[in-house]
């Protein structure tokens, strides 16, 4: 089967170095360094301040709405990194990535817990439509895609249910008309099939006419990956290694196939999640608990984990080339990924309708939960689900990433935009910025 032979054949690819060995940062023109803050005119102390911040985060305590007023630490652990003019000026690691033996927060024996460490590789949850994205600008680079056309136009069976009007441009700035998730949810007993899931998806309903609404939706990315497909004859993961191995980001993968526990070679460097079926019942995936390993979205899980919404992992310092990537307007170590201008299209605010809900393509912009008071029409941003956050600021020449694992051991313990904000601001205060702490 073409999947089943792509995914051993990406394996080979991937683990012929050590799965978690770290990108190689040159410090070519266009590539990444490390250095000081002071070098490139930031200041160091307000990293440092960052850091007590961040281990602070992952003790318990009542953080108020950040943890309903409950008594949780508000992640286990987590990584976050920082670069500005191409240079990373702090990289660190704080808690823990296996801390909890079940659902209800008992601690693992100290021997079996596991540190956060800069390599530790998290699930990107929703950080995966920016993949998704990068994908789809190199086609519109390449002729093949169209952002006024119609997904109709691309796979015709999509026009039921009133969707023949829905613009690739739409599904981009969530302003298709899709509610938020499939209904049914595709890992529901209704599907037995890969090819049932995904007819589900082609006829799924909308519930406001295209354009005249902003709603965030998984659907747009899974209909996203399928006009990718479509029109390029290759599955989606392929289309965004064909990108990220150029890259050298070697820590960036999906588990198609869903490969359970050691088995899948990445295992041992992977962050734990959630106690699923003991937070969400019986319906939810039937499949080891914790969460380890395999996507932790439940309909990614479904499609084989292989979305375009959910499914990727990765590590802060592979994505931090990503990032560089973009700041360097579609170049890095000499590699041309995409056009410039199809990198101004991710900071282009296409929903000027829609204020509050300001993007470009597939990134958010002007989003305080995400940036914090570095928030601004040239930052670009996502977070995902699972605790991931993606920050690139145009503006400042600037990235952060905070990659945490905030479902561990249960998804309603906390929201971790009490830490997007604060990493916003001690970024701006190390630029040197008059910001007020969230």
């Amino acid at each position: 089967m073409l999947y089943s032979a792509l995914s051993m054949y990406m394996l080979s690819l991937f683990t012929a170095a050590s799965p978690t060995s770290p990108p190689t940062f040159l410090g070519n023109e266009d590539t990444l360094r490390y250095g000081s803050a002071e070098s490139v005119g930031m200041l160091s102390a307000p990293l440092k301040d960052m850091v007590v911040n961040l281990t602070a985060y992952t003790h318990a305590a009542n953080y108020g709405s950040a943890t309903h007023n409950i008594v949780h630490p508000v992640e286990p652990g987590s990584v976050t990194i920082l670069g500005h003019n191409s240079t990373i000026v702090s990289e660190v690691a704080v808690g823990k990535r296996d801390l909890y033996a079940n659902v209800n927060g008992t601690l693992l024996p100290d021997a079996l817990q596991e540190d956060a460490t800069v390599d530790t590789i998290y699930d990107m949850a929703s950080l995966t439509k920016l993949f998704t994205t990068i994908a789809g600008l190199r086609q519109i680079d390449a002729g093949k895609l169209k952002l006024n056309s119609t997904v109709a136009s691309y796979i015709p069976q999509f026009a039921v249910n009133g969707k023949g009007a829905i613009t690739i441009l739409q599904l981009f700035t969530h302003t298709s008309g899709f509610d938020a998730d499939p209904s049914p949810s595709l890992y529901s007993s209704n599907y037995t099939t890969y090819t049932e899931r995904i007819n589900a998806i082609i006829e799924q309903k909308i519930i406001n006419p295209p354009g005249s609404t902003y709603l965030y939706s998984d659907l747009n990315f899974m209909s996203m990956m399928l006009v990718l497909e479509k029109i390029t004859g290759q599955p989606l993961d392929a289309l965004i290694y064909e990108y990220t191995i150029p890259l050298g980001m070697k820590s960036t993968f999906f588990n198609r196939g869903n490969i359970e526990g050691p088995a899948f070679p990445f295992y041992a460097s992977m962050a734990t999640q959630e106690f699923q079926i003991a937070v969400l019942g019986p319906t939810e995936p039937q499949r080891p608990q914790p969460v380890r390993g395999t996507v932790h979205d439940e309909n990614a899980w479904a499609l084989g984990g292989v979305s375009g919404h959910a499914g990727l992992f990765s590590t802060v310092r592979d994505t931090a080339i990503f990032c560089q990537m973009i700041l360097n307007n579609g170049t890095y170590g000499g590699v041309r990924i995409l056009s410039q201008a199809v990198v101004d299209l991710i900071f282009y605010n296409f929903n000027t309708a829609f204020p509050g809900d300001e993007h470009g393509l597939g990134f958010e912009l002007n989003q305080y939960y995400t940036a914090g008071p570095m928030a601004s029409l040239l930052t670009a941003s996502h977070t995902g689900y699972t605790g991931t956050t993606l920050v690139i600021d145009r503006g400042t020449n600037s990235f952060w990433l905070h990659f945490a694992n905030r479902v561990h051991p249960d998804r309603g313990w906390s929201s971790n935009n009490i830490v997007r904000e604060a990493v916003g601001y001690w970024v701006g205060k190390s630029l040197g910025l008059n910001v007020a702490f969230p």
